[in-house]
Order: C-alpha cells, then structure tokens, then sequence
C-alpha cells in the first residue's frame, strides 16, 4: 500500500519552486565538487551555483544558509578566467565557513585566505576590478551626533535607532548609548 503511494507520488509532476530570476547552472556544479571534494566532500554535495541577472556591481555572492554560489552572469562577458576566478572566491567563503562551524569567521580573514590556497588562488583580492557600473542613489536623510557633530547621509531612513560608533566606542564600551543617539539635521 504505502510502496503504491509513493511510485504515484513519485510519477506525478509536481510545480518545483523556482527562483524567480536567478538561473542554475549544472556545469558549474561539478566543476565546484570537482574543487571541493579533496577539501570537505560534505560540502562538494551541497553547493550550488547560479547566474543572477538582477546583479548589477557585485562579482559574485556566497550563501552560507544555503551553501550556494550566486554569479553576475556580466562575468561571462568579461572572460571564462574572470568566471573561474570569482567562483573560486565564493567557493573559499563556503569552504571557510564548513571548517569553522558555528564559530564566526570574518568574511575576508585567515580561514577564508586558507581556502583561497587551497582552492588555487593564493593571492587573490577582497574586491575585484571589474568594470561594472555601479548606480548613484541621492541621499535624502542627513544625522548628526550630539557629541562629535559626525555628519551621516543615508538614501532610506533608519529602521531602528542609530547611535554615533566613534563616540559608542570611546565613552560608553562600544554598546549603543542614547546620549549618542544621531539627531535628524535639515
């Protein structure tokens, strides 16, 4: 009986949920397990890699939740070296992030500079140089902090309270203080 249901269910096509704008791409994939698997085979089996149009400025992105890599497919453009390089950077985040665990790591630190060895690019960057064009949005929303008259110009306003860090830092530990509090300037 149960075996039934489940060849039934099995052969019924059911809708798979989709990104709504980003591609998979299944060659990319094994090239990614192919570089993983002497590393941390666990995670060669669940990476994925996808294209993602709606990328303006950004090379490339790694998800930890996910274990995926996501490409700004402008990359295929520039060159195929360009797109092995930068997926190769994303891959060592993911590969940093699986050997540290739960401990937090920075996202450019010595445990992603290992990965980047391991992966086969031993001097590579935190940024690329790639000519993409990055969109200037106008600041509307201009704080100023009581304290030091720091200046901070913001394109959409804060969700929460903000608080000057400098003057956080240096008079109150480094924890959020209201005195600190940044005031709305005209």
């Amino acid at each position: 009986m149960f075996s039934s249901w489940l060849q039934r269910f099995l052969s019924t096509d059911l809708p798979v949920k989709k990104k709504k704008s980003a591609q998979r791409d299944f060659i990319l994939e094994e090239e990614a397990r192919r570089l993983l698997q002497a590393h941390s085979p666990s995670l060669a089996e669940r990476v994925t890699i996808f294209w993602n149009p709606r990328m303006r400025t950004t090379a490339g992105l790694a998800s930890y939740q996910r274990w995926e890599v996501i490409l700004n497919p402008a990359l295929q453009k520039i060159s195929e070296a360009e797109v092995d390089k930068t997926l190769r950077h994303e891959l060592a985040h993911l590969l940093a992030r699986d050997r540290s665990g739960r401990k937090r790591i920075a996202p450019h630190g010595p445990e992603w500079r290992q990965a980047c060895v391991d992966l086969g690019i031993p001097h590579e960057s935190r940024t690329h140089q790639l000519p993409f064009v990055r969109r200037r949005q106008q600041r509307k929303f201009f704080y100023q902090c009581p304290s030091c008259k720091e200046i901070l110009s913001r394109v959409r306003k804060p969700r929460h309270p903000i608080a000057c860090l400098a003057c956080c830092r240096k008079y109150a530990g480094g924890k959020y203080e209201e005195r600190f509090r940044f005031e709305v300037k005209n």
